[in-house]
């Protein structure tokens, strides 16, 4: 496979330029999207199956206490899931807050 060339004085693949477009700021950027969308869907996947057992978990209480204490439980655990997901998205925003701050020292 040949490598495409982009005509300046070194001869330097076109790869260099793509290379150059992915270390501006814009990557930094697409890089903390990404990062979010990530968390997000790990996040909402956990949420949802906690929804699904919660279903097959009320379909074997057999009286009213073991309903309670499931749906107990359930609230216990989606408050614990909202808490660490407001923590992993404030410490994604201080990352994000440190590369932009990086960003600007070397300028």
């Amino acid at each position: 496979m040949t490598i495409k060339r982009n005509g300046d004085a070194n001869g330097a693949p076109e790869i260099n330029r793509f290379v150059a477009v992915l270390q501006a700021p814009t990557a930094h950027s697409f890089l903390m999207s990404q990062r979010f969308a990530l968390e997000a869907a790990r996040f909402w996947a956990r949420r949802l199956h906690a929804y699904a057992d919660q279903m097959e978990t009320l379909a074997h209480c057999s009286n009213v206490d073991e309903f309670t204490n499931a749906q107990t439980r359930f609230v216990e655990r989606l408050q614990r899931d909202y808490a660490e997901e407001g923590a992993a998205f404030t410490d994604l925003l201080g990352s994000a807050g440190k590369m932009e701050a990086d960003e600007r020292a070397e300028v």
